[in-house]
């Protein structure tokens, strides 16, 4: 069997933390939906009283998926669709309508996974070492304020591994060569639980660009638009180990706008991952965006995410990279991705472990 250098590459381990699977738009009361990650079967369901829960998607008792036929809300429960084995949002067992008892083995046969939903998404808690979880990642004040709307998001599944999409948040020499842009200033800042990238990034009109397949704009026009004289400034952080919020304001002689992103890649398997970039934008001053600009903004937004996603499903990933001086710290960041997937260990021990298995 191959040994890995990082914990992050080893087949069938994933990062433990928060994960989005939806956004709260796509999850009404009553609906139930089927999905498939960390290489298992779950199901999202939204009760009456507008709760969301997370299950093991397979009855115990004999093994239909519980949101086959649209599945069945009963209250703040799921019922089977194949017997009326009905579950509460923790999994466990609560009513069998054609029996006098509930099998003791039935009880908590199935397994209720932790959610979280703010700002608008659903994430759900991955764990193998059953740790509780950790609320780290943090509100974003203008959700659901006026004058800024719903999330605009749009997603897809592509060939990769969760490490090839974090790396992004030090790859500062991709810039002129993916987004045609000029670099003017660059940080990253490493925490416990999140890694920030404070930059400054300018349009190169010599620089090259990606133009991802399915593009309906003429995307050097629209960044005209945007304002290419704008001053500008953008905090990018991984709160975590696969959820991004990107924070930007733009003042220019066209406009003045603020807009918050959030991109994610959740795991589906050992070989694909689903990516998802949301977005939301709002005028800076007293005056809204013109109605075009607010339409073409996040479809903006979603073609610079494409230009990366271009890239992450054709290429392979490196164990032992040759880096330059410039570029940005990527072992540092390997070393504190490295964290995510090693048995969890208190406060303060994390660097000592993590950098004697990364290596410098």
């Amino acid at each position: 069997m191959k040994k890995y250098k990082y914990a992050f590459l080893e087949p069938g381990r994933y990062a433990r933390g928060w994960h989005i699977v939806l956004f709260s738009s796509e999850l009404q009361v009553g609906e139930v939906k089927q999905l498939h990650y960390f290489g298992q079967d779950i199901v999202a369901y939204r009760g009456e009283s507008g709760t969301v829960a997370i299950l093991d998607a397979h009855c115990p008792h004999l093994g239909a998926n519980l949101g086959s036929g649209e599945g069945r809300v009963r209250g703040d429960n799921i019922a089977c669709p194949f017997h009326g084995w009905t579950f509460n949002a923790t999994g466990q067992c609560v009513e069998i309508p054609y029996a006098t008892s509930i099998p003791d083995k039935a009880v908590n046969a199935l397994k209720g996974w932790p959610v979280l939903e703010k700002n608008g998404f659903i994430a759900l808690w991955y764990a193998t070492d059953g740790e509780d979880p950790e609320y780290y990642l943090p509100d974003i004040p203008e959700w659901g304020q006026p004058g800024w709307g719903d999330w605009v998001f749009y997603r897809s599944r592509i060939r990769a591994k969760p490490c090839d999409v974090i790396e992004n948040i030090v790859d500062i020499a991709h810039f002129p060569h993916v987004h045609g842009g000029l670099v003017e200033s660059w940080e990253n800042r490493f925490d416990e639980r999140s890694v920030t990238q404070l930059s400054t990034v300018k349009r190169d009109p010599n620089a090259n660009m990606i133009i991802p397949p399915g593009v309906v704009f003429d995307l050097e026009e629209a960044r005209k638009e945007a304002g290419n004289d704008a001053d500008a400034w953008g905090d990018a952080t991984y709160h975590g180990p696969s959820i991004m919020y990107y924070e930007t304001e733009s003042t220019s002689p066209q406009m003045n706008f603020k807009s918050w992103w959030v991109n994610c890649h959740t795991v589906v398997n050992d070989n694909e991952v689903d990516l998802c970039s949301a977005v939301m934008v709002s005028s800076l001053t007293d005056d809204p965006l013109p109605a075009e600009f607010a339409q073409l903004y996040p479809e903006m937004a979603h073609v610079a995410f494409s230009q990366d996603v271009e890239i992450w499903k054709d290429k392979v990933y490196r164990e032992e990279p040759i880096l330059c001086d410039g570029d940005g710290p990527v072992n540092k960041l390997r070393r504190w991705y490295e964290q995510f997937y090693l048995p969890h260990i208190k406060s303060g021990q994390q660097k000592t472990r993590t950098e004697n298995r990364a290596g410098p």
